[in-house]
């Protein structure tokens, strides 16, 4: 059962998934945004929803928009984050 902190926390990235996964948003600004939230989010509360956004969090760390420069560290694609963004909201949301 989820506790009212750990509500408050996942409340605030709801909208910003949903924006990327709909595709309303690009990969680029996606990263942009989800690292801001992240890192200045307020509401963060220990349990499993933390777990799966940080989780969210390396994988956006990992993104690399250049194609090239993906390919020398291994790091995701746009659609490979798009996948992990909506694989997160799925366990977050249902």
């Amino acid at each position: 059962m989820m506790g009212s902190g750990e509500r408050r926390m996942i409340e605030s990235y709801e909208r910003l998934l949903r924006r990327f996964i709909d595709g309303e948003i690009t990969p680029d600004q996606f990263e942009n945004d989800y690292l801001t939230a992240f890192k200045s989010d307020q509401n963060q509360a220990v349990g499993a929803s933390f777990d799966i956004l940080d989780e969210l969090f390396a994988d956006v760390d990992a993104y690399v928009a250049d194609p090239r420069l993906r390919g020398l560290t291994g790091g995701l694609s746009g659609e490979e984050l798009r996948v992990r963004a909506r694989s997160a909201y799925i366990r977050l949301f249902g």
